[in-house]
């Protein structure tokens, strides 16, 4: 299937991947703001999460292709495999928020109460927040993101859809906390999920790099306009203990110094703008 995006003209998107879409878990993504209280400012900023969705899987497929166009993989099956799974983590890397996305995660519950075993066992190599697993913490939307793919009606349909991978393996990419269970991410020795999970977040990843330009646009400023192509022609990857990471080129740097500069802009001018951080807290004081 194809769509036609205000941002990336046209997205083509597979059979299966249609599916996922289409279920009644991705749709909901369609009446959650992409901006919240923007609009009352900004009032061509009534986007939503379901298109931005859609662009970041659309882009980080893009960086994938751009990082690996010449990497031997051991075989065809193996790239395709790792690139379907870093689409589906940057396609499904919101679908946890809830309405008017992050405000209403000071009334979401405990932790506890999402009943999500998998967090008993995270990564030992890593310096884990105690917080993190603290039962009684409140949920936020990472939480209810990992929930559905791992413990919802959107775990059947991935799994009747994609047979050479399973919902935890996605959520591995979106939270990077989680114990590897197999060697899934391996290929010829070298681990690719750090690179794949930093393809869906990091400092340089497809999900701010599709909010930045598209929110710039709906709201009709100038400070997220970035050159998006040029930084994706100029990803590439690091080697580290058998493990691949994310890096850019040089004569990119000045880009992505750029990028930078625009995230900090747009924070200061549209996302921390008076208005809506004043509609958020009259909302906070509500719930």
């Amino acid at each position: 299937m194809e769509i036609r995006d205000p941002i990336h003209n046209t997205i083509e998107l597979s059979d299966e991947e249609v599916k996922i879409i289409d279920s009644a878990a991705f749709q909901r993504l369609r009446a959650i703001k992409q901006l919240g209280f923007a609009e009352f400012s900004f009032p061509g900023a009534t986007h939503n999460r379901y298109i931005h969705s859609i662009g970041v899987c659309h882009l980080a497929g893009m960086a994938f292709d751009s990082i690996f166009k010449d990497f031997p993989f051991s075989s065809s099956e193996v790239r395709n495999r790792l690139r379907q799974a870093v689409r589906l983590a940057a396609l499904l890397h919101d679908i946890g928020h809830g309405p008017l996305s992050h405000t209403t995660e000071e009334v979401m519950p405990k932790l506890k109460n999402l009943k999500l075993d998998i967090y008993n066992s995270r990564r030992t190599d890593m310096a884990i927040d105690p917080e993190l697993n603290r039962p009684d913490r409140k949920a936020n939307h990472e939480d209810y993101t990992i929930k559905m793919l791992v413990d919802s009606s959107l775990t059947e349909i991935i799994k009747d859809q994609f047979s050479d991978m399973t919902p935890y393996h996605i959520a591995c990419l979106v939270d990077k906390t989680l114990e590897e269970k197999d060697d899934y991410f391996v290929d010829k020795d070298l681990n690719f999920r750090t690179i794949l999970s930093q393809i869906v977040s990091s400092e340089l990843d497809a999900d701010r790099m599709d909010y930045l330009v598209r929110d710039a646009y709906f709201c009709g400023t100038n400070y997220g306009k970035v050159e998006l192509s040029w930084l994706l022609s100029n990803m590439t990857y690091f080697e580290k203990k058998n493990h691949l990471h994310l890096a850019i080129n040089r004569r990119a740097l000045y880009t992505f110094d750029d990028f930078l500069l625009s995230r900090h802009h747009m924070h200061l001018m549209v996302y921390f703008h008076h208005k809506s951080i004043i509609y958020e807290e009259m909302l906070m004081r509500y719930l």
